[in-house]
């Protein structure tokens, strides 16, 4: 009896052991928050993950930016200390330089013509991603990039009088607004509150929801109603990780995460629109331009795309935007 019954724990604790060594667990770095969108979705996700593999994949998601800055997120995928991020285009520059042409400044204005662009490029970025052995497995929108200002700006040449801050993660932006006369500031995205409190900078440029969820409206309450780019997220995972997966998985894997990802674009779109509202009720003045004021906004930029492009943003990826563009708009 007591023979059969260490041969019955012994072979227990074989499945056991057979059972962990067989669960993949895939470390996936965030710089959102746990409570944010992009932070619930991801939790949706690896319940589902864990769910459909019976337990075979499990995804850790390190929330919060506790994992460290862009940067820091890829150079820990190249080492293997983890194996997939959500990250922005930024982060991105350094896997795939092209995708910055998506963000030359004034470019693409609307969703219609992100969603027709995007379409056509996306192999391409995926391809350049792949050349680094990692792949991109779900992209999503993070909404539209707007300036805001601590005074009233209708006019390129008034928002080069400010002291504008921009990304130090993103050199080449500081690069660009410095080529076309302003006064770029680079600092960190988690300084911008007390810079602006300071006196260091005036002026920001940000998505809506970001600048309502840190409250940076409240230091700088004047945004105005031209959007400068769209913000772009990707989840990507190193080639290593997703080849670990069961072939048999990644199909109902991937469908799941296609589900998420289709929501949580969906739910942006709503917070973009419920974010402005919430903070006009709060104080932010939203200036509103006339046509005319526009174009000169955008013929201010269309001037500084000409002598930036084949430097900061890749000429030939440039050069196809527009054509799809110049499809589009006809």
């Amino acid at each position: 009896m007591k023979t059969v019954t260490r041969t019955t724990l012994v072979l227990l604790f074989l499945a056991l052991a057979v059972s962990s060594l067989s669960a993949q667990q895939i470390r996936m770095a965030s710089l959102a928050p746990e409570n944010s969108p992009w932070g619930v979705a991801l939790n949706r996700v690896a319940a589902d993950w864990q769910r459909i593999s019976g337990g075979r994949v499990r995804l850790q998601i390190y929330h919060n930016m506790v994992a460290g800055n862009e940067a820091d997120v890829i150079r820990k995928m190249r080492i293997g200390q983890i194996q997939a991020a959500v990250v922005t285009s930024i982060g991105l520059n350094n896997i795939s330089p092209e995708i910055m042409a998506l963000h030359v400044p004034m470019l693409i204005r609307t969703d219609e013509e992100l969603d027709y662009v995007f379409d056509r490029v996306r192999p391409t970025f995926e391809r350049s991603i792949e050349a680094q052995r990692m792949r991109a497995i779900g992209w999503s929108k993070g909404g539209w990039i707007h300036f805001f200002a601590k005074n009233p700006i209708r006019t390129p040449a008034e928002l080069k009088r400010l002291r504008l801050a921009a990304n130090a993660d993103d050199p080449g932006i500081v690069q660009v607004f410095r080529a076309m006369g302003y006064q770029p500031v680079p600092i960190e995205l988690s300084e911008i509150m007390t810079s602006l409190n300071s006196g260091l900078v005036d002026a920001f440029y940000a998505s809506t929801i970001a600048t309502a969820g840190f409250q940076w409206f409240g230091l700088a309450p004047y945004m105005l109603d031209v959007t400068v780019s769209p913000f772009l997220g990707a989840i990507i995972i190193t080639d290593r990780a997703w080849a670990q997966i069961p072939d048999s998985l990644k199909p109902e894997l991937q469908a799941s995460l296609d589900r998420h990802i289709a929501q949580l674009d969906r739910d942006v779109a709503r917070l973009e629109a419920e974010a402005i509202e919430l903070m006009k009720r709060f104080g932010l003045t939203v200036i509103e331009l006339t046509a005319a004021e526009t174009r000169a906004w955008q013929t201010e930029m269309e001037d500084i795309a000409s002598r930036v492009v084949g430097s900061v943003f890749d000429r030939n990826t440039y050069e196809a935007i527009k054509r799809h563009l110049d499809e589009f708009r006809r």
